[in-house]
């Protein structure tokens, strides 16, 4: 994510992501995350989520 000098709060951000996850999918969105930051993301994103998701039969 794209923080702004003196910003901290990184971390608050991806918990908003991850509490998303858990109400659209319930327990099959528990995952792990990580919270970087850095001065600026390309074409000047303020944030990037990298997802990866396994798709099964639900058997």
């Amino acid at each position: 994510m794209a923080s702004a000098e003196g910003f901290f709060e990184q971390h608050l951000v991806v918990n908003a992501a991850s509490q998303l996850l858990l109400d659209v999918f319930g327990e099959a969105g528990r995952h792990a995350r990580t919270a970087v930051a850095v001065p600026a993301l390309p074409m000047n994103a303020p944030v990037e989520i990298e997802v990866v998701f396994e798709v099964g039969d639900g058997a």
